[in-house]
């Protein structure tokens, strides 16, 4: 019998935040944990009373409903876990662990590289007046199965545990190449394992029980044929000290999208446009899921700033909502303002296909297939391709290759966070999309 320890306890977390209302990730369950992980004893120097014996995040449906009722109209189900998790001994050492952000580069197989006569856009390198945060000092804990950085002080850090299946990272893999293969060398196939914060943010004394995210990228990678991987860490890890994620809520913040796109737009070889050519807009006083559902009272005394960026092309670009099966097209704007600033600020929901016509005129047509994390992708995209069509692979009812090629596109982007992309339920919907 396996041993249930903090790592254990993560997977519920993951499954509590992630399959909440609106612009939210996908359900994880304790199921998928392959059957060849061992788990270990991790070690606390403080609160352990946090491992309850059950949940209480989606008691109710107003739980779940609170956290993104702001712009939300998503319908998405409730879960609610079953999973009973047994209190860990109490071990008063530390284990120091490894950096959950390796240096060194990942190994990715050689695909057809997208061809362009535009040359990109070279960001500034001090675009905006970007905020230095603190991600140092104070104690770490768990409270309601999340990890707690930095308690104590006036930054305190809420953070998933991150968990990984090698076996579903090569079927990921293997299923992108699927796509490569049917869609044909005419379209340029891309993959993006978008990191969550525990990739950047983990606590040295939480030790790694199941590889680093960028190992996870990496092993997906070595399944790939036909198709590129865009090491996003890589693009990322270096501004660790900016804002890019959110204290209080799973998502990443969107100035994390932006060095992303970035990473794929050079990549592809298209044009990307300057952060100092955005609109800036900031809401203050910010608590996101990890307060609203998971409860950690901490962080109600130190709320953040949400801060996203409009492109200079906003008031011309052409967005079309359309429903799952591709029908029933209504115009709408991209950004959902108004109210308090939540992440479903992008698009506002996930269970639509958006077209975003745009003003650039260089005939690639992106489309997207995504979880949450890549709607905030979007706004940082619109100056480089003349199309973007944006599709949730949980909400997809018609046939994948036809709409690929229907709709003429010259480049197709995979863009999962890394722990819903190793999720056998987000597998299954991306194989069965192909079949509808």
């Amino acid at each position: 019998m396996r041993k249930r320890t903090f790592l254990l306890a993560g997977l519920l977390a993951v499954s509590m935040a992630a399959g909440m209302s609106g612009c939210g990730g996908e359900e994880v369950s304790q199921a998928e944990l392959p059957a060849d992980t061992t788990l270990t004893s991790t070690a606390f120097t403080s609160d352990t009373t946090a491992f309850s014996t059950e949940s209480t995040a989606f008691g109710t449906a107003d739980a779940t409903t609170a956290a993104y009722s702001e712009t939300s109209t998503t319908t998405e189900p409730i879960y609610t876990s079953s999973v009973t998790t047994e209190k860990p001994p109490v071990i008063s050492s530390v284990t120091p662990v490894q950096s959950a952000v390796p240096p060194a580069q990942p190994s990715v197989p050689s695909a057809t590289q997208a061809q362009t006569s535009v040359k990109p856009i070279v960001p500034s390198s001090d675009p905006l007046d970007i905020p230095t945060i603190s991600t140092t000092g104070g104690v770490t804990r768990i409270e309601n199965h999340i990890i707690i950085a930095n308690s104590g002080t006036d930054h305190p850090r809420a953070i998933e545990p991150f968990w990984g299946s090698y076996p579903n990272g090569k079927r990921y893999g293997q299923l992108i190449s699927q796509y490569a293969a049917a869609v044909g060398s005419n379209v340029h196939t891309w993959l993006m394992s978008l990191p969550t914060a525990q990739a950047f943010y983990q606590p040295d004394d939480v030790p790694l029980n199941n590889g680093t995210q960028q190992q996870h990228f990496e092993n997906i990678c070595s399944e790939l044929k036909g198709a590129t991987g865009v090491p996003v860490i890589d693009a990322i890890a270096p501004h660790k000290n900016e804002p890019l994620y959110s204290r209080t809520d799973y998502h990443w913040q969107p100035l994390a999208a932006y060095y992303a796109a970035e990473q794929f737009a050079a990549k592809a070889g298209v044009p990307y446009a300057p952060l100092s050519t955005y609109e800036k807009k900031t809401g203050e006083g910010y608590l996101g899921a990890f307060y609203r559902v998971n409860k950690i009272q901490e962080l109600a005394n130190y709320p953040e700033p949400f801060t996203y960026y409009k492109p200079a092309d906003v008031d011309s670009l052409v967005c079309t909502y359309y429903d799952t099966k591709f029908q029933n097209g209504k115009q709408n704007k991209l950004f959902f303002e108004g109210g308090a600033i939540t992440y479903c600020v992008f698009v506002g929901r996930d269970n639509c296909i958006l077209q975003v016509d745009t003003q650039t005129n260089n005939n690639r047509v992106l489309v997207i297939f995504k979880d949450s994390f890549g709607n905030a992708l979007v706004p940082f995209l619109t100056q480089s391709f003349s199309k973007i069509y944006l599709c949730d692979i949980r909400y997809f009812d018609i046939n994948a290759i036809s709409f690929i090629k229907n709709v003429g596109a010259t480049d197709l982007l995979f863009a999962i966070s890394t722990t819903n992309s190793l999720s056998k339920r987000n597998l299954d919907y991306i194989e069965n999309n192909m079949k509808k």
